[in-house]
């Protein structure tokens, strides 16, 4: 017994809370294969059930302390900037979840999960949310105006300057150029998909700077196999250019993946051709899609 409190005595601040909050170092992870560089394949990522959390309610998150999650945060100003886990997971796991709450502009709540790998030194590495629309927007607030008659003169009307339009582009990227025919993992990638990814990423980086931007990646499949493959294949896609870009240091608070799958071909192709000739036809419609909006 004494041996075991002088360990606890000299462990951080951190670890006493989380401690207290799970009576043990709690579990070291859910998802498979986290590297000692914190980074793991889409795939093998595993949510908690939301009904095994401790705080089943979660937390309104303030979005200014969830912009600074980004790779080599440590522990302890995870700690600090978003409390403790909802779930037992202690001081040495390798991925820390909690539930996110979110207003949105018919003042609903809207329920997400947010999940942060550490690499073998405790240091957060890669972030995820579920769903794949998490986070939302930023709800505006509805305010209602009542307008005062006064018996007065109305002051001289002040010119105010419109605020810049926001920013919108979209970028499109050849499937075929970033992966190998019908892949979609991180290994799978080509180097000329790889060197057009690290372009793309110094550009959204720019972008960042600007202002509040949003992005949204969306894969994107010709009309070969089955759509259940398709959309699946389009999704693995579009979250693997996720976290590839978010490894070079776009917020992945400002990053969004989904698939649309065969659904929105840009280019159509006679089924009487050859195979190859149709594969080769149908290219255009293999892609990954960016929609960037920046508002300054």
């Amino acid at each position: 017994m004494k041996n075991h409190i002088s360990k606890v005595a000299g462990i951080s601040a951190l670890s006493l809370a989380l401690l207290g909050m799970s009576g043990c170092l709690g579990t070291t992870h859910l998802s498979n294969g986290i590297t000692d560089q914190g980074q793991v394949q889409m795939q093998d990522i595993v949510f908690p059930d939301l009904d095994k959390a401790w705080q089943d309610q979660g937390q309104f998150p303030n979005r200014e302390n969830l912009s600074k999650m980004r790779p080599g945060v440590g522990k302890d100003d995870v700690y600090q900037l978003l409390g403790r886990p909802h779930f037992s997971e202690g001081q040495y796991a390798r991925e820390w979840d909690y539930i996110m709450k979110f207003y949105m502009p018919d003042n609903s709540v809207k329920i997400c999960q947010y999940k942060i790998i550490f690499d073998k030194q405790f240091k957060g590495q890669e972030f995820y949310w579920s769903p794949a629309d998490c986070p939302p927007p930023v709800a505006e607030p509805q305010v209602v105006t009542q307008t005062i008659i006064q018996q007065m003169p109305a002051p001289a009307p002040v010119a105010v300057p419109a605020p810049p339009a926001p920013i919108k582009e979209r970028i499109n990227l050849g499937a075929d150029a970033l992966f190998r025919f019908d892949k979609s993992d991180t290994q799978d990638m080509l180097d000329q998909g790889r060197r057009e990814l690290d372009e793309l990423a110094s550009k959204l980086r720019q972008y960042q700077d600007m202002g509040d931007s949003r992005i949204i990646v969306t894969g994107h499949t010709d009309r070969k196999g089955d759509d259940a493959y398709n959309m699946n294949l389009s999704i693995k896609r579009a979250q693997t250019v996720r976290s590839y870009l978010i490894n070079q240091g776009v917020n992945a608070n400002t990053i969004i993946a989904t698939g649309a799958g065969e659904t929105q071909p840009v280019q159509q192709c006679s089924t009487t051709l050859p195979r190859q000739q149709e594969i080769d036809c149908l290219q255009p419609n293999r892609r990954v899609t960016l929609d960037v909006t920046v508002i300054q």
